[in-house]
């Protein structure tokens, strides 16, 4: 990506997040890393898990377990914040921030000056026709308990497969079987999760640590290259986002 591309567009779409590729998961632990869930207290227990949760960093990327896209998520009393880094090359780093009611966009990619908009302006919601959003759309949809809230009621079947261990963190594995059109329904427009074009019956992987939550999700679309994988780590960390210095509105007028 060059930097005039990365101005014009504002920030590149989140299409990196779908590469091809598998990769495997780690071995047995020996131990149980959670109680054992079955079809109607799995994702019911992950969503109050992640609901008590107030931050976690996700890796967003595909099977052969690249983060695409490094997210650090805060949502501590209601107000969503974020820093977001894409891009595979040194000098094509892109970084998101959502922090004071705007969101920013800068870093290597161009050439550190930083343009910002307003959080709920509909340029940045991808709801403006002729604006190229890019990620910001994606980003601002970023929802951890939302996802597992709208999951619970689109579960058909749940396999336990048993312990193994996943970025050094020991867990549980179980493959879920997902009405997708209820899940999906259930979620934001814009959501990660509705960026893939999937099966009517989803197969879906879901590692969890012995607090029930996610460790790891991973999926396949319906495309031979439609693979994501979400790493979610750092469960007890914080965020402190800071606005970058000499920021420019985008337009004309401030927002």
């Amino acid at each position: 990506m060059t930097r005039g591309t990365a101005r014009k567009r504002w920030g590149i779409g989140i299409s990196t997040v779908v590469l091809s590729g598998c990769g495997a998961a780690g071995g047995d632990s020996g131990e149980p890393a959670s109680a054992s869930y079955g079809l109607t207290t799995l994702v019911p227990a992950v969503a109050e898990a992640v609901a008590a949760e107030d931050y976690v960093h996700l890796g967003i990327g595909d099977h052969r377990g690249r983060g695409e896209v490094q997210v650090d998520l805060s949502w501590e009393d209601g107000t969503h914040e974020f820093r977001a880094i894409t891009g595979d090359e040194p000098g094509e780093f892109l970084e998101f921030r959502r922090v004071g009611g705007r969101v920013y966009v800068g870093g290597e990619a161009t050439g550190e000056q930083w343009t910002y908009m307003r959080d709920d302006d509909p340029r940045a919601l991808g709801e403006e026709p002729g604006f190229d959003a890019g990620a910001s759309p994606v980003l601002l949809s970023l929802d951890v308990p939302g996802d597992y809230e709208a999951l619970v009621d689109a579960v058909d079947e749940v396999d336990d497969a048993g312990e193994e261990e996943v970025g050094g963190v020991a867990t549980t594995h179980y493959v879920l079987t997902v009405d997708s059109a209820a899940w999906l329904d259930a979620l934001p427009e814009h959501s990660l999760h509705r960026e893939v074009e999937v099966a009517d019956e989803l197969q879906l992987d879901l590692w969890i640590d012995e607090e029930s939550r996610p460790v790891r999700l991973e999926y396949t679309g319906t495309g031979n290259t439609d693979q994501v994988r979400v790493d979610y780590t750092n469960w007890d960390g914080s965020l402190a986002v800071v606005e970058p210095e000499g920021a420019e509105p985008v337009g004309s007028e401030a927002s």
